[in-house]
């Protein structure tokens, strides 16, 4: 379980949201572990910021393969139709990826569950752009790190994005992306 403290906007001139929590205890564990894992996987890991010959890492300054979709401007279809069918990460075992953070005296563990492509690594109901439907890996990695973090006790956390979705347009608020 990770633990968040929630905001709420500010209608200050900043626009900046401030904390509806004034006590941060609930923190504590994190800054007492201090250490720990933070994985950025999905569909975008496959063209590692390369998009039909271009390389958009270097072009735009180091920008970062999990925004390949927005940086070179691929449509949702387009996107989904090329990565999805080869995402099919056969090697990968929850246990090996936790036995290594737990053996390196990491904390706690967190990875993407959903970045702003809209790809959904868990099983859900919500979309067919998961994990189980769309790739076929058809195993729901968040489910089975999850379960895996309990069993070695490492603290399990996930990174959620909503606020920019490039492939659900109507969910995302900021920031819509290429036209579909």
């Amino acid at each position: 379980m990770l633990t968040a403290a929630t905001a709420t906007a500010d209608d200050s001139s900043s626009g900046a949201a401030k904390p509806t929590r004034t006590d941060d205890s609930h923190m504590q564990w994190w800054r007492d572990a201090r250490y720990g894992m933070f994985i950025h996987w999905g569909l975008y890991s496959i063209a590692g910021g390369e998009w039909k010959g271009k390389d958009y890492g270097k072009e735009q300054g180091g920008a970062s393969a999990e925004w390949l979709m927005n940086s070179a401007k691929i449509s949702g279809e387009e996107y989904r139709n090329t990565l999805a069918p080869q995402f099919n990460p056969t090697e990968f075992d929850a246990n090996k990826w936790v036995s290594i953070a737990k053996d390196a005296g990491m904390k706690y563990i967190v990875i993407t569950s959903k970045h702003h492509d809209g790809f959904c690594l868990f099983d859900t109901e919500a979309t067919d752009y998961n994990v189980i439907d769309a790739t076929p890996f058809k195993r729901d990695i968040i489910k089975e790190l999850s379960e895996e973090c309990a069993k070695q006790d490492i603290r399990f956390g996930v990174y959620y994005s909503q606020f920019k979705d490039w492939y659900h347009r109507s969910r995302g608020r900021q920031n819509p992306g290429p036209e579909q």
